[in-house]
């Protein structure tokens, strides 16, 4: 059965970015032109790219698995939720690439509520898979990645339609990126989005 945290984990996601996504059309940072707002912009479209890859690399190895059998290897045989990992990567890098470091307090409540996710679907898998869910959380850390425990498969099955679902899902720090650019160019060359406020940094 799942906890209320793991059944509104979709709809909290989507407040929050939502959220971001207005707050940044009528902020602007302090800092905006800067020598290391322009450096953030840059870690940022990195931290994007590596949060799609990431995100794409583990639902291959998650797609079409999922209840049926424990997935221990790929990425997430370096950590137990990879998919939280690399989202946590994405959101970081669109909050850089948007030059608005003081929007990373938006972190802090994906923090707190995903915690509680995690717990729930923790206690899920450990009811489900029993004592080798149980040896797989001892051997592998619940966020940090611990590489040297990375094992991988030389083949297994991949379903085309759970893998091409799947990919859409992770392009989507492309697609709010690309959102954020085009907001950046309407703020900087027209007074159609003016600046309601003015964010110390």
């Amino acid at each position: 059965m799942h906890t209320a945290a793991e059944r509104y984990r979709l709809g909290f996601s989507w407040f929050v970015g939502l959220f971001f996504v207005f707050s940044t059309i009528f902020s602007k940072s302090a800092q905006w032109g800067s020598l290391l707002y322009e450096f953030l912009e840059l870690v940022g479209y990195g931290l994007i790219v590596l949060a799609t890859l990431g995100r794409i690399w583990a639902t291959v190895y998650i797609g079409g698995r999922k209840d049926e059998e424990l997935c221990q290897d790929g990425p997430y045989s370096i950590s137990r939720n990879p998919l939280y990992v690399f989202s946590l990567l994405g959101a970081i890098g669109i909050i850089f690439a948007a030059r608005e470091p003081a929007f990373l307090v938006i972190i802090l409540p994906f923090f707190v509520y995903y915690y509680f996710v995690i717990r729930g679907e923790e206690a899920r898998l450990l009811d489900f898979f029993g004592q080798e869910y149980a040896d797989y959380s001892k051997r592998v850390g619940r966020i940090l990645p611990t590489f040297k425990t990375y094992t991988s498969q030389e083949s297994f099955i991949v379903y085309p339609k759970v893998l091409f679902r799947s990919m859409i899902h992770a392009s989507m720090f492309m697609w709010i990126f690309m959102l954020l650019e085009i907001l950046e160019y309407l703020k900087d060359r027209t007074t159609l989005l003016p600046t309601l406020l003015t964010l110390p940094f």
